[in-house]
């Protein structure tokens, strides 16, 4: 009935950067997978909701086990230890993202992330839910004809991801949770410091400078609410970036480099084909070829 490899390939070509009136999210990848493996247990420093389509497994979070199957979608927050096994043809959506905090926004952005942060872990039921319904109708179908124009993409991911808090179960919306707690908005706003700096050196001191508290303060705030080092983050931010660049521009692989902080192009090489597993420009080229392909 879908095309889950292209389905994929499709909802990261268009629906990356989704821009809103007072809410906008970066989406770090879409998954749909038919008989997902097992993973190993690792820790992201962004959300992650999957929704189960079919087949079983087990979902493991800190200490706390959850069976999946059918119908039954979760979550994973930032910093949180995960892991999926004990798969049997599983067949999974997922989506990463962040929310994007804007000057004229915040305080939408800040209780939306709070609504999330709040929501449940595990829920059941969920396939004829709206925001199931929605993540299922960007899914490209086995007759291209039936499928949604690729231009309706990015509003329909922008619907769906701001549903996916009640769709966990956040009492009532995210236009009437309480504010942000002070430690995530301090995440919140270093991250926003370091990506508006990226085409320069940021020291942790002159963050915690910025952000008003001290060096330990900061340092310890990032170990225990995203369990990252400040110049894990910056790194991470960083490939981010370019990653986005090489996508999306025409820029020389030097350019990139430069405006992305990286201190000369064989090190912006090594270090972003060690952590994508393909240097940057096989991966434009890769990524063009793919995007080539859909339209």
């Amino acid at each position: 009935m879908y095309q889950w490899s292209k389905s994929e390939e499709r909802l990261n070509r268009y629906a990356g950067r989704l821009e809103g009136e007072s809410l906008s999210f970066l989406v770090y990848y879409w998954g749909s997978v038919r008989h997902l493996t097992a993973n190993s247990l690792h820790r992201h420093s962004f959300y992650e909701i999957c929704y189960v389509d079919g087949g079983t497994g087990v979902y493991m979070d800190g200490d706390q086990t959850y069976p999946l199957y059918e119908g039954v979608a979760f979550c994973t927050r930032p910093g949180r230890l995960h892991q999926i096994k004990d798969v049997d043809s599983l067949n999974l959506l997922f989506v990463a993202f962040e929310a994007m905090e804007r000057p004229f926004a915040q305080e939408v952005t800040m209780k939306y992330v709070e609504a999330l942060h709040r929501c449940a872990v595990w829920t059941e039921h969920a396939g004829d839910s709206p925001a199931i319904q929605i993540w299922k109708s960007m899914l490209m179908r086995s007759e291209p004809e039936a499928s949604l124009p690729a231009s309706l993409l990015p509003k329909l991911a922008h619907v769906l991801l701001q549903s996916l808090p009640v769709l966990l179960g956040a009492s009532g919306s995210f236009e009437s949770a309480p504010l942000f707690s002070s430690a995530l908005q301090l995440i919140q706003k270093a991250k926003l410091y370091i990506r508006d700096n990226l085409s320069r050196p940021v020291s942790l001191p002159e963050l915690a400078a910025y952000l008003n508290v001290s060096e330990r303060q900061l340092s310890r705030l990032f170990a225990e609410s995203i369990h990252e080092s400040f110049s894990s983050m910056v790194r991470t931010e960083r490939i981010r970036a370019a990653e986005l660049m090489l996508q999306h521009t025409r820029d020389p692989i030097k350019v990139i480099a430069e405006r992305t902080g990286f201190s000369s192009v064989h090190y912006f090489t090594r270090l972003f084909t060690k952590f994508k597993g393909i240097p940057p420009a096989a991966y434009r080229a890769k990524w063009t070829l793919e995007a080539d392909h859909q339209e």
